[in-house]
């Protein structure tokens, strides 16, 4: 699995979602997803990320919400860890790809 740096994180989600609110609730799902991470024994890092980034389509492309971000984050190279986790926030809404347990 190959680590996004947060940093490169941010920069691509500023990229496509400009509105402060959405930053906002990126940040916060961030946090959230570090805290569950550490509840967990895993890399808070990686949850975290993986938060920032799970509505990086939506300012832009919202009929084609987690689908363009899929494309987005594979063109970038993004691991499939981050992919998956965008992918399962959306599950029976806007994908079918299940959480695991």
């Amino acid at each position: 699995m190959e680590k996004l740096l947060r940093a490169n994180a941010w920069e691509l989600l500023t990229e496509y979602t400009q509105t402060a609110a959405l930053q906002k609730h990126a940040l916060a799902v961030e946090a959230v997803m570090a805290h569950f991470a550490r509840l967990e024994g895993e890399d808070e890092e990686i949850w975290g990320v993986a938060g920032l980034l799970h509505d990086l389509d939506y300012e832009k492309f919202p009929e084609e919400h987690c689908h363009k971000a899929e494309e987005i984050m594979r063109e970038q190279g993004i691991d499939e860890v981050y992919i998956r986790a965008m992918n399962c926030h959306a599950y029976g809404i806007c994908t079918d790809v299940k959480p695991k347990l």
